[in-house]
């Protein structure tokens, strides 16, 4: 069964706000709001439908949009789908006039860098001092918790509203083009090597 209380972390070109100290770079919505009448369609009701059918999420979670290219074949899968990327580009406006309810978020570095990359991946940073560390897929998890427990207090206020006269997502296909189809699927894991300040 969906699990339909599923939130979408994507990460986006910052912007400035008056209301916000810092660039958002990235904004949490109501998996929801992908069936806006403003958002493209069916590729926003194709993208909800992922986020809420692929096995073993959990109600209340929040999944970033690397995670649903993961999910589909490293982002092969997006063929399928559609422009997620316009899909993004609307949900953002959106955000920022109002017509939904979102988290905005500045995230730091670190954080944007491993929220951006798949679960598996593996990141060596070197440092201006020359020594180097390594981060990977519990530290990724370990910010998407924090976020987790944002969207909870968040919640905790008052429903997350994701806009009025939401559309019904399709019914076609009948399975999403999950690959892997479970979380314990192994895929390789790639290194990414990056640089740190």
């Amino acid at each position: 069964m969906p699990v339909q209380d599923v939130h979408l972390l994507a990460l986006h070109e910052p912007y400035r706000a008056s209301e916000h100290p810092v660039p958002i770079n990235a904004t949490i919505v109501h998996a929801l709001t992908l069936l806006h009448p403003a958002v493209p369609q069916p590729v926003g009701g194709l993208m909800y439908r992922c986020l809420t059918e692929f096995p073993h999420r959990s109600p209340g979670c929040v999944v970033p949009l690397s995670t649903l290219m993961f999910e589909l074949d490293g982002g092969r899968g997006w063929d399928q789908i559609g422009d997620w990327e316009r899909v993004v580009e609307i949900v953002v406006k959106l955000t920022r006039v109002k017509r939904c309810d979102a988290i905005p978020l500045g995230l730091p570095p670190l954080a944007a860098l491993l929220l951006s990359q798949g679960p598996n991946t593996i990141h060596d940073l070197h440092h201006p001092d020359g020594t180097r560390s390594r981060v990977g897929p519990a530290d990724r998890q370990e910010h998407l918790d924090d976020l987790t427990d944002r969207v909870r207090a968040f919640v905790a206020r008052g429903p997350f509203w994701p806009g009025g006269n939401l559309l019904s997502p399709p019914s076609h296909p009948t399975t999403m083009p999950y690959r892997p189809r479970s979380p314990r699927s192994r895929l390789p894991r790639y290194r990414n090597r990056s640089r740190k300040g």
